[in-house]
Order: structure tokens, then C-alpha cells, then sequence
């Protein structure tokens, strides 16, 4: 956060090793600001005189002179300098009142000399109150009322014209202003001399109350480690005065230019730099992209969400100079909490992600995907295809923790279990399926997910069922045994082997094939009655080894009962891997049903393009 800090306080010209510079701000808050109206004033032999108005135009090279600092709205700044809004209330409330209550404020951090030169500067003014905003009217008029100005003051000295940036008095007050903020607080003074910055590790005053962000406080007595004692908090968390207002810099230019959201969540995006030599063409890149001068091109790849542009894939094209902090947080009221924190994510990674989102994205199944209404479209992997099974709800509130969990597992390359996965695509499914909604969305969603994790290699505990040995079936099965290549075994074996990962054990295809056997029996008994009685017989998807196997004849029996029975050659092929498959599966539930219904949802890929009729005859 110092190094983005430096980087964003050296692009507004300010000088790194003055924490005066640091604090003061630029009073032209837009372009608008062309005037600055300066109350002159001499100084000799400890005694002010007022001198009249000098009008000169706005100079942003002045800045550091003009010493301005914002404070209350309706009160003084820090420093006499205030931007005008209307002449007599601010004159009163910013200049006159100035020398009231942030001079007492200030006193004690001042010698008696400076207490001195302070008083007698705003006596002055006040005894001249009448003539100076007279004059200053009369001055303010004169301009175009469409440009806005600057109210200072200028002394003279001996010949020397002096701003108030020029004065010690008035930088000593600002500089303390902006470090009591990192000291001050709960009543309490932390900082101590001549001390370690834990940040830049060189000998300063440090403070103990630099907190950027709230997940770190010690606003109670118990929170302060060695004693209890929060005026030593300091040493907890020392921090010197130019590394607190360069950190603060950070955050300013973080949450601004590095701050992103996506499915509820808001993340700050922070890159760490392993050159510095290169910040500049990575900051660009941000300020870039958060103002959208990006031209995206139509084969753009999102990867966070699939409804606006994410910046990942362009940080994706960076060498491995640097790496990426992921931080997700939660803020309410004042509280800020951590929900999840990815270190060291480098740009080689985000390309592996691309690249399996590439191989996943090609896929026929899932770039001509047939929705419910016919039309044909792309389905783009995404983490909105993990959102999908692990929504905001309140109904379990443990889903967004899981899926903060998965998310870190993509982006850190740690393994996520495989029957966890399971559990959570097949409870979308089931209750798709009772409300009688279509499974077939979230069944690709679901095995597009699996996909693009099986492609990064991050199942965990992903194993085959236990398989046994080939045998001749001819010898089994007779003259029931389908030929070699027949046209459906052709189809089968172009999903099998495009997923080759899935569908490694006879188990899981004898499933996978009973799954689009009772699609047709569906599909059948929809054309013939306008209902599909059997899906009771399905058990809400709720599926174990036993009732598949004994669900297989009675699916063949109402395709004999309805005289229907086109797909012999398929429960050919379902029987041969039943066969293969064993007696002992070691497939868990949610495994067996994920399969099955993804045979459902893929029924109409493996249908032949030949009639009914035909396939009768065949």
C-alpha cells in the first residue's frame, strides 16, 4: 500500500520526503477556479498593517504556497486559505475565524514567538474587518461570476512577499493537524521518538493509531498486547508520519482505481510489485480500465462474471513481475471485515485459468447449447456457473462462505473436494426437479463446472468406481450384442471420449445411458398421454446403485407397454456396461444421480437423425 501510495502522490507532484507536501491540497477543485484574492498585509517590528486586495490568476504551481487544507464545512480549514463560496460568510467563518478556534487548538504546539505572530495577525484583520470585505467585494464582483475563486493571505516582510506555504507557523500546524489523526485518539496520545517505522524500518517519531482500515483496532484496552496500556500501542503497529500518509494514499488510490464487485461481493484487486521499474504501465492499466478507455475486442474472455468486463484477463497478459492480493470484504457501518484473502496470485496463473476456460468454453455441448425454449446459444464458464449452486440465500448461509472457499481454490491452485461439489449441484438439481422445472441448465452449468476444475486438475478425491475386467460379451449376450461402430455406439463414444475424465469407469457410462434411456421413455409418454407419469418412479433424483440397476427393466418394459421400444440398440450398449461395471460401484449418491440426470439433460445429442419409424425397422 506505500509503494501504490508513493506512486499516486509522485503523479500529483508531490514530494515524497515532505509530509507537508503530502497533506496540502490542491484548492481548485475543478477547472472553474481561475481567481485567487489575496488579503495583503505588512509586517514590521512585531505590528501588522493592512495593505488592500491583490488579485492574481489561480497557478497550480502555487499550491504548496496557498497551503490549503480542507476541514469543517461550516467552520475554518486548517489554514487560512479557503475556497470562496460567498464572500462575507466566508471571509467571517474561514479567515476571521481561523484565529479563533483552531489557533487554540494549535497553541500547544507552538512557542510562545509563534502564539504571538498568530494573535497579532488576526488582530489585525479583525480591526480591519470592514475595509477588507469591502474591498474583497468590490474585487469579487469584477469577475465573472461563472469562475470561482481563492481567498488567502500575503505578507510582506523586508521587501519579501511571503505566502502563508511560506511560513513555518502555518506548515507546523498543518503538518500536526494531519499526524494527530495517527496519534490521538480515545482520548489517548500514542507516538514516541526516535523510534522504528515498521514500515520503512528507519528511526522516527512513530505513532500507534495508524489503522487504514478498520479490521485493525484498538479502541478497547484489551486489544493492545504488553500491558493493556493504549497510550503504548505504538508499539504494536509503529508507524512513522510520511509512511501513514503514503499508506493512506494507498487506500485512497486502491479503492478507487483497484476496487471491484461480483455476485454480492466487493474485493480490492492489489498488486505487488517484484519491479518497480514497471508500476507505471501496470497503474496505467487500472486507471485505464476503471475508466473504461479499453477498447474490448468480441473474443473478450470473462472470467469473474459474464455480464460486464473483468480486468483479469488483460492483468493476465503481464509477465511474472509482480503478483496479486485478492481481498474480500464486508463493510457495515464502521466495522470492515476480512471474508477472504488470496496471496500471491501471478499472472501465469491467471492465464492457466483462461486457457482451461478456452478448452471448456469449445466444447460442442456447451457452445451449442439448446435451452428450454429451442434456441440455440454459448454457455461461457464463469464463476457465476459456481454461484449457480452456491447462491446469497438466507435459507443456508454457509453457501457464500463455500463459495468464497472455491473461488480461493481456483485462484490458488488448491484442490476442492469432489463429492462437496457433488452435494451442492445435485440439491440445485433435486429441486429444480420438484418444482417440475427443467433440470437441463443446471445440469450443464454443473458438469461445465466439473469440467473446468478437472481440466486445472482440482478434484479432489476424484476417483473411478471399481471396474471389471473385459469380457467377451458376444459370449454373454449372445446375439444381443451390438456390433462394432454401430451408429449409437459412435455417438456414445464421441461424448465419452471428448470427456474422457468422466466417463472413466463403466459405472458411470451404464448410468449416464439409463439416464437418457428414461428421457426417451419421458419424452414418449409426453407426446402419447400430455404426461409424464414415470418421473415418480425417479425418487426426486435421490439414486443409489441398487435402484439403477433395478429401475433399468422396468423403463423397458413401459417402452414394450407402449409398443415404442426404438432403442434396443441402447439398452444394448446400457446392459454391456452394466456388465463391465461390477457389483461394487463405490459411487456415492450424489455421484450416481449427477450422472444419471446428466444423461437426461444430454438425451437429444446421442438421438439418432433417423425417424422412429426407421429406427423401428432397424
Amino acid at each position: 500500500m506505500k509503494e501504490i501510495g508513493e506512486y499516486a502522490l509522485e503523479k500529483e507532484n508531490k514530494d515524497l520526503n515532505d509530509s507537508v507536501s503530502i497533506l496540502v491540497e490542491n484548492p481548485a477543485s475543478n477547472e472553474t477556479y481561475k481567481h485567487v484574492f489575496c488579503i495583503k498585509l505588512t509586517y514590521n517590528y512585531e505590528d501588522f498593517e493592512f495593505k488592500g486586495i491583490d488579485h492574481q490568476e489561480y497557478s497550480k504551481e502555487k499550491i504548496a504556497k496557498y497551503l490549503y487544507k480542507r476541514g469543517s464545512s461550516n467552520g475554518p480549514d486548517i489554514s487560512p486559505t479557503a475556497r470562496v463560496t460567498e464572500i462575507k460568510k466566508t471571509f467571517s467563518n474561514k479567515i476571521i475565524g481561523w484565529f479563533s478556534k483552531p489557533l487554540k487548538e494549535a497553541k500547544p504546539i507552538l512557542d510562545g514567538e509563534e502564539v504571538q505572530f498568530l494573535e497579532l495577525l488576526g488582530k489585525c484583520i479583525k480591526e480591519n474587518e470592514e475595509i477588507i470585505l469591502s474591498e474583497l467585494e468590490s474585487k469579487i464582483n469584477s469577475v465573472d461570476a461563472k469562475e470561482n475563486s481563492i481567498l488567502t493571505l500575503l505578507l510582506e516582510e523586508n521587501g519579501f512577499i511571503r505566502y502563508v506555504g511560506d511560513l513555518e507557523v502555518f506548515r507546523k500546524i498543518l503538518k500536526n493537524n494531519g499526524a494527530s489523526r495517527f496519534y490521538s485518539k480515545y482520548g489517548i496520545i500514542s507516538k514516541d521518538d526516535d523510534k522504528v517505522c515498521s514500515v520503512c524500518k528507519t528511526c522516527n517519531e512513530v505513532y500507534g493509531f495508524v489503522t487504514p482500515y478498520e479490521f485493525y483496532t484498538v479502541d478497547k484496552r484489551g486489544f493492545v498486547s504488553g500491558g493493556f496500556d493504549q497510550s503504548k500501542a505504538w508499539k504494536n503497529n509503529p508507524v512513522c508520519l510520511e509512511c501513514a500518509l503514503k499508506i493512506t494514499a494507498g487506500k485512497e488510490y486502491i479503492e478507487k482505481y483497484m476496487s471491484f464487485s461480483f455476485y454480492g461481493f466487493n474485493f480490492l484487486l492489489i498488486p505487488k510489485l517484484l519491479n518497480k521499474s514497471v508500476s507505471e504501465d501496470l497503474f496505467d492499466t487500472f486507471e485505464k480500465f476503471n475508466e473504461k478507455k479499453f477498447a474490448f475486442s468480441a473474443d473478450y474472455k470473462n472470467f469473474l462474471q459474464d455480464n460486464e468486463n473483468d480486468i483479469l484477463e488483460i492483468l493476465s497478459e503481464k509477465a511474472d513481475y509482480l503478483n496479486f492480493n485478492f481481498q474480500f470484504y464486508e463493510k457495515s457501518n464502521a466495522a470492515y471485515r476480512i471474508l477472504l484473502y488470496i496471496e500471491d496470485v501471478l499472472p501465469s496463473r491467471l492465464r492457466e485459468l483462461f486457457k482451461s476456460k478456452e478448452i471448456v468454453d469449445k466444447r460442442k455441448i456447451f457452445s451449442n447449447y439448446l435451452s428450454n425454449n429451442n434456441e440455440v446459444k454459448s454457455i461461457q464458464f464463469t464463476l457465476g456457473n459456481v454461484r449457480w449452486f452456491f447462491p446469497n440465500t438466507l435459507d443456508d448461509p454457509d453457501l457464500n462462505k463455500y463459495f468464497l472457499e472455491i473461488t480461493n481454490g481456483i485462484f490458488t491452485g488448491t484442490s476442492i473436494d469432489y463429492s462437496f461439489l457433488l452435494k451442492y449441484v445435485m440439491q440445485r438439481i433435486r429441486k429444480d426437479f420438484r418444482s417440475d422445472n427443467s433440470t437441463r441448465y443446471s445440469s450443464f452449468l454443473g458438469f461445465q463446472m466439473l469440467d473446468f476444475l478437472s481440466q486445472l486438475h482440482l478434484l479432489g478425491n476424484y476417483r473411478g468406481g471399481k471396474c471389471m475386467d473385459s469380457k467377451n460379451l458376444s459370449v454373454l449376450l449372445g446375439d444381443m450384442a451390438p456390433k462394432e461402430n454401430s451408429s449409437f455406439e459412435e455417438r456414445t463414444n464421441v461424448i465419452f471420449s471428448e470427456f474422457e475424465n468422466f466417463f472413466n469407469t463403466d459405472a458411470k457410462k451404464a448410468i449416464f445411458l439409463e439416464g437418457t434411456l428414461v428421457q426417451y421413455l419421458l419424452n414418449i409418454q409426453k407426446f402419447q398421454r400430455g404426461s409424464t407419469p414415470f418421473r415418480t418412479k425417479l425418487r426426486s433424483l435421490n439414486l443409489d446403485e441398487r435402484y439403477v440397476k433395478r429401475l433399468f427393466p422396468e423403463i423397458i418394459n413401459k417402452l414394450e407397454e407402449y409398443d415404442t421400444n426404438y432403442y434396443k440398440e441402447l439398452e444394448t450398449l446400457i446392459a454391456k456396461y452394466m456388465i463391465q461395471s461390477g457389483t461394487d460401484w463405490k459411487m456415492p449418491n450424489d455421484e450416481i444421480s449427477f450422472y444419471f440426470v446428466l444423461g437426461m439433460n444430454l438425451s437429444n445429442i446421442l438421438k439418432s437423425t433417423k425417424s422412429e419409424k426407421e429406427i423401428e425397422n432397424d
